[in-house]
């Protein structure tokens, strides 16, 4: 058996939110907040984009699950952890609101909503 290489998996793009603020490269798993760059990794890039593909508000833990990973998990509470890593890598824990009952969401300082999301 041989393993795919990264030019055999299709082409994802670029997903762009809050006024190019937030800019997530699916492809090389970098996202960009506010000019600074961060790696990513596979679950952590999916688990972005569900978010941003979720729009403003908070999201039950289930629901994300679901949109970033395509599964259904036993518990809502396994989120917590990926979420605290990826909002400290995004390097503004409070991009990542969280609210009640594990729900999550993402809101930058200052944002007015996820205005202009783009997939390119």
């Amino acid at each position: 058996m041989t393993w795919p290489t990264p030019e055999d998996l299709p082409r994802r793009g670029t997903v762009t939110a809050f006024d190019g603020r937030l800019v997530v490269d699916l492809d090389a798993r970098v996202a960009t907040v506010d000019g600074r760059a961060a790696q990513l990794t596979f679950k952590e890039t999916d688990l972005l984009h569900g978010l941003v593909e979720l729009g403003d508000g908070t999201h039950p833990a289930e629901e994300i699950m679901r949109r970033a990973w395509e599964v259904d998990w036993p518990h809502s509470r396994d989120l917590r952890v990926p979420i605290r890593i990826l909002g400290n890598k995004l390097g503004e824990p409070s991009w990542i609101v969280e609210g009640p009952r594990d729900h999550y969401g993402l809101h930058p300082t200052g944002a007015t909503g996820n205005q202009g999301v783009c997939d390119s």
